[in-house]
């Protein structure tokens, strides 16, 4: 990975962290089953992490382009006022389910959601341009922040039954197959934006003389960061079936770890190609 990127990177993933555990949190409220200590804990939880991101966004000093992989800078100033939205949304989401406001706090998250889209988008514009179009990178941060925030909340959710032993088993199983369904999502996305011929090739200070298919990158992105969570998520789905919830949240655990190191790879491999993989 380009030590340029690295800020950036680092960007995307709290960004992506933040943004899909906030839409993870909305939907399950909405849908019931989980408590009201788990929603608060979930929204303090985006809120210090779209803080996180929004001073990682404010440290950057952005340009044309992050060692030799074009930005267009023009979005990142909107980006930040969007992600100012998310957290102060969230954060009225954590207060309002804490007085037993639940109208009002659904509300919030869902502004705060609707404002997640945004920053995705437009952080989607600030990357496109070495890309073979915005959809590229759209459906790259789309898929990313679905996984991301469907493995977290899943994970934290599984916690709650350590403590509870009465709750129904079905709020974790559905959040199972949104992770399922999101790392299908990352794979279709993946498939395109190897196809697709990107606009632009980076040119880094220091390229690294073998390409895509030839880096070995790649193939732990493939194998860690899809292939591994995917058969986590089904056995973790499994164990719900038959009530092992102690063992889900375990599987679970890992999971996490393999979707954010999938991530990490994936942008680094991005800067260095221009292919959102």
């Amino acid at each position: 990975m380009n030590a340029a990127a690295l800020p950036y990177t680092l960007l995307l993933i709290l960004a992506e962290l933040a943004i899909g555990s906030l839409w993870i949190t909305v939907a399950s409220d909405l849908r019931g089953g989980v408590t009201r200590g788990f929603v608060m804990t979930m929204a303090l939880c985006v809120a210090v992490t779209a803080g996180l991101t929004y001073w990682t966004a404010t440290g950057l000093d952005v340009a044309a382009d992050v060692d030799g992989y074009a930005i267009d800078g023009d979005w990142f100033g909107p980006m930040r006022r969007a992600l100012m939205v998310v957290i102060v949304a969230s954060t009225i989401y954590m207060f309002a389910v804490f007085m037993g406001w639940d109208p009002v706090g659904r509300l919030a998250g869902l502004a705060g959601s609707a404002a997640g889209i945004l920053v995705v988008g437009l952080l989607a514009a600030v990357l496109a341009p070495p890309t073979w179009g915005y959809p590229a990178i759209l459906l790259g941060l789309l898929a990313g922040t679905l996984a991301m925030g469907a493995v977290s909340v899943a994970m934290v959710w599984g916690h709650w039954y350590l403590t509870e032993g009465a709750l129904p088993a079905w709020p974790l199983r559905d959040l199972d197959w949104i992770l399922i369904g999101a790392l299908a999502f990352q794979v279709l996305v993946l498939a395109v934006n190897l196809v697709v011929p990107v606009r632009e090739t980076p040119a880094p200070a220091n390229p690294v003389d073998a390409g895509l298919f030839a880096n070995p990158a790649f193939y732990l992105r493939i194998g860690v960061g899809i292939v591994f969570p995917v058969i986590l998520a089904i056995l973790s789905l499994k164990t719900t079936q038959i009530q092992a919830m102690q063992s889900a949240t375990g599987l679970l655990y890992i999971c996490m770890g393999a979707v954010f190191a999938g991530e990490v790879l994936g942008k680094g491999l991005m800067f260095l190609t221009g292919r959102p993989v």
